[in-house]
C-alpha cells in the first residue's frame, strides 16, 4: 500500500519540507491510451466540473451520475452522458455502471444530510456502487477519500476509511487517492472565505485557526485521478496527495484576503461561543463559510502523514503553491469561470 506524507515543520507558509521542485509529468499520449468509458459519480459537485471535462477531452467515454440537480459541472461539460443515480438506492445504479470499464468514486458528504447518514452515504453507498460495479464487469475503480481516513477518527474520516476498506475487499482493481482540502474554481473552501470576508468588517474565527492544512489545487488533483483512470502502475496503491505549502487555516484567510484586496482584521472566537453564534447565525438567513462539522474536519485531516507526496513521486505532478493558484483563479473573477459555489455532495 502506497502512502504520502510530511516532513518535519518548515515553518508556517513555507513550503512542505522535502517537496522540491519537479517537472509536470508528460502528458500521456492519447493516441496511445485507450478510449475507456468511465463513470464519474458526485458528478454536479466542484472537483467533477473539473475531471468532466479532461476525461472527455482525453478521448474518454464519460458518463456522468448526479441526483436530478443541476450543478457547474453539468453547464460546463456539454457532451457528456448524464444519468440519474444515488448511491444510497442500489435499483438506480445498473443503469449507471452499465458497461462501463473505470468507476471515478467522488459522491459522499461531509455531514449528515436530511434523511441520509455518513454511514449511508460514505460507507453503504460504496457498497451498494461496488456491487452494482461488480455486476457490470467494471475493471476499476478509482475511490476519492480523504486525507486523515482512519479507523479511531470522528464519524466523518471512521466513514472514509470503511469505504476505503469496502473498495479493497471488493475484488475489483482499485486505486485509492486521499487529498488534502481542495481548492479552485467553484469550490467551497476558498468561496465561503471570500463570502465573509465581504460582508463583515472582521472574520469571525471559530476557534484560533491555528491548526494546518495543505490545501491542494483542483487541477492538481484532476491530474492524479486521471492517471489513476489511465495507468495500470498505479493499481493497489493509496496515496495521499496535497499541495506543497503548510500553513495554517488563519494564514490561509490572510493570504485569500491578501490575494483578493479584501484584508481583515481575524477575529478568534472561543470555542464554547463558537457553535451558539454559527447557530444564531443561520437562523437569521446569514451564511456562515464553514459549520463546527466541517472545521472539525479540517483539524483532523490536515498534513500529509509521512515524508513522501505521491502527487510528486507517483504522479509527477509539480504541486502549485497556494498564493500563485489562488491568483490564477480569482483573476478570471471572484467564484472562478463556471461561477457560483458548490462542494461535492452525495450523489
Amino acid at each position: 500500500m502506497a502512502s504520502g506524507s510530511t516532513q518535519a515543520d518548515p515553518g508556517d507558509g513555507g513550503p512542505l519540507g522535502g517537496v522540491a521542485e519537479c517537472e509536470q509529468l508528460d502528458p500521456i499520449d492519447a493516441a496511445v491510451t485507450p478510449s475507456r468509458r468511465v463513470l464519474v459519480t458526485g458528478a454536479s459537485g466542484f472537483i467533477a466540473g473539473h475531471l468532466l471535462p479532461r476525461l472527455a477531452s482525453r478521448g474518454h467515454r464519460v458518463r456522468a451520475m448526479w441526483r436530478g440537480r443541476e450543478g457547474p459541472a453539468r453547464t460546463s461539460a456539454p457532451g457528456i452522458d448524464w444519468v440519474e443515480g444515488d448511491v444510497t438506492r442500489p435499483d438506480t445504479l445498473g443503469r449507471a455502471t452499465f458497461e462501463c470499464d473505470v468507476i471515478v468514486h467522488l459522491a459522499g458528504c461531509s455531514a449528515a444530510e436530511p434523511g441520509s447518514s455518513l454511514e449511508q452515504v460514505n460507507v453503504a453507498g460504496t457498497r451498494n456502487l461496488l456491487v452494482a460495479g461488480l455486476d457490470a464487469g467494471v475493471q476499476r475503480i478509482v475511490y476519492v477519500s480523504a486525507l486523515g481516513a482512519c479507523p479511531t477518527a470522528g464519524p466523518y474520516f471512521r466513514s472514509r476509511f470503511q469505504a476505503e476498506d469496502a473498495v479493497m475487499s471488493s475484488g475489483i482493481e482499485h486505486v485509492i487517492l486521499r487529498p488534502a482540502v481542495v481548492y479552485g474554481p467553484s469550490d467551497h473552501f476558498v468561496t465561503s472565505i471570500l463570502a465573509l470576508l465581504r460582508k463583515l468588517p472582521v472574520f469571525p474565527m471559530l476557534g484560533d485557526g491555528t491548526f494546518r492544512l495543505q490545501p491542494i489545487a483542483v487541477e492538481d488533483l484532476v491530474d492524479a485521478l486521471t492517471q489513476s483512470v489511465e495507468r495500470p502502475d498505479v493499481e493497489g496503491g493509496l496515496y495521499e496527495v496535497a499541495g506543497p505549502d503548510r500553513i495554517s487555516f488563519t494564514s490561509i484567510v490572510r493570504t485569500v484576503g491578501e490575494v483578493a484586496d479584501l484584508r481583515r482584521p481575524i477575529l478568534p472566537l472561543p470555542d464554547g461561543v463558537a457553535s451558539p453564534v454559527t447557530r444564531l447565525a443561520r437562523s437569521a438567513g446569514f451564511a456562515t463559510p464553514f459549520t463546527r462539522e466541517q472545521l472539525d474536519v479540517l483539524r483532523w485531516g490536515s498534513v500529509l502523514s509521512g515524508e513522501d507526496n505521491p502527487l510528486r513521486s507517483v504522479f509527477r505532478v509539480k504541486p502549485l503553491p497556494f498564493r500563485d493558484a489562488l491568483e490564477d483563479y480569482l483573476s478570471s473573477g471572484p467564484e472562478g469561470p463556471t461561477g457560483g459555489s458548490r462542494s461535492g455532495g452525495a450523489t
